[in-house]
């Protein structure tokens, strides 16, 4: 079996393990400084500004992960994804934290109270597996609009692709 060894560039750990820092950095800062908490936004209307942070580090944890499993194997055409990744994952945590409150507030008759820890964690998650936030868009985009919906064939029906046409 001759498998090729492709090593992945040691400057993408570095930067991956720099993000880590700086984000970790970040969150200190933001516990202790009463001005850096003052000086930024508590929410984005109904979700957490918190979900940026929790965002950006799911998709760091991501990339280290990503680095880990593929190191010996690496495939450049990544590259730009692990130079991305806390931006994406704060822009994804963000929306996707604001998609989850749109599907949660459809599928509720009342009105439903934020809770901060929720949104946080769904911003993680959402950050670290970018594949479910596409497909949280492909749900979303469904309920809201139809859209990739076909119609389901009626009880009982023997109707398929092409019934009622003559041949």
């Amino acid at each position: 079996m001759d498998e090729t060894v492709n090593l992945m560039p040691k400057r993408f750990f570095w930067f991956e393990i720099s993000y880590l820092l700086a984000l970790m950095a970040f969150f200190v800062a933001y516990e202790v400084s009463h001005g850096l908490r003052q000086a930024l936004p508590a929410t984005f209307g109904p979700i957490p500004a918190s979900v940026v942070w929790f965002g950006a580090t799911g998709a760091v944890l991501a990339g280290i992960g990503g680095i880990y499993y593929h190191n010996r194997k690496w495939d450049p055409a990544y590259d730009y994804w692990h130079y991305s990744r806390p931006l994406i994952g704060a822009v994804v945590g963000g929306i996707g934290a604001l998609l989850y409150y749109v599907s949660v507030s459809l599928g509720t008759k009342g009105s439903i109270t934020p809770n901060a820890v929720t949104f946080d964690a769904v911003a993680f998650i959402l950050g670290f597996a970018d594949d479910a936030f596409r497909e949280l868009i492909k749900k979303i985009t469904t309920l809201l609009f139809g859209a990739g919906e076909e119609p389901a064939a009626p009880q009982g029906s023997l109707a398929g692709p092409g019934a009622g046409s003559s041949s």
